[in-house]
């Protein structure tokens, strides 16, 4: 039986019993055969752009004795042939801009598809990308793995497109929101120490950042009540 690291096994606790999902770059094809193992979903599509991180995909498949509930595609994102049929897509370990792209690049999956998201970096544009498609996130989940704290999230179908990860860690008194919430205050503070250090005139991201700030803050007086 394939063994997760925390993050890969945070990421496979969002994603919903079904019977197909895509593993969008997939790499080394752990998470697709943990889902399948497990049973949580009867068929994995893996995907991968790069063809030895696929190779290495198949290599697990074959290990395991899953290859026959598996179908692989090297190419970008969800750009392969019947992969509207997935119930759930899961992208994670990429930039949300990354992310974006690949789901600019399929809008079916902005339907009725659970999108499972872990961003490595760009989180609020993928947020804000959400927002505008009216795409509610519905649960997020913090973890520690190798000394790094990780956000996953799933997201789609009906509900509050306004709703926020904060809100939602908060709501679920996720353990690990308070150091969450101190890390990325710390960050936004550096930022806008930066800023006011440059030269260029740079009011519209500063009063963007201080907002996000206030916002944060808010909610780390309010932790402190727990």
């Amino acid at each position: 039986m394939i063994e997760l690291s925390e993050r890969l096994r945070m990421i496979a606790s969002l994603v919903p019993k079904c019977n197909t999902a895509a593993d969008v770059g997939t790499d080394h094809g752990y998470l697709a055969a943990w889902l399948l193992q497990h049973e949580v979903v009867q068929f994995m599509f893996a995907s991968d752009i790069h063809a030895g991180p696929l190779a290495r995909a198949k290599q697990t498949a074959q290990e395991q004795d899953l290859a026959s509930a598996m179908e692989f595609h090297l190419c970008d994102g969800l750009q392969f042939s019947g992969a509207e049929k997935a119930d759930a897509v899961i992208i994670a370990g990429m930039g949300g801009e990354t992310m974006v792209s690949i789901l600019e690049a399929a809008p079916w999956a902005w339907r009725d598809t659970a999108l499972i998201l872990q961003p490595q970096s760009k989180h609020k544009l993928l947020y804000a990308w959400l927002r505008e498609h009216k795409i509610p996130i519905q649960e997020a989940k913090l973890c520690t793995d190798a000394g790094k704290q990780y956000l996953a999230f799933r997201a789609g179908g009906t509900g509050d497109p306004d709703l926020s990860v904060e809100d939602l860690l908060f709501e679920a008194r996720e353990a690990l929101f308070p150091e969450y919430l101190y890390a990325e205050i710390q960050r936004i503070t550096r930022a806008l120490s930066g800023m006011n250090e440059a030269a260029r005139d740079m009011e519209n991201e500063k009063a963007e950042l201080r907002h996000a700030l206030d916002y944060l803050t808010h909610y780390q007086k309010a932790v402190e009540a727990w």
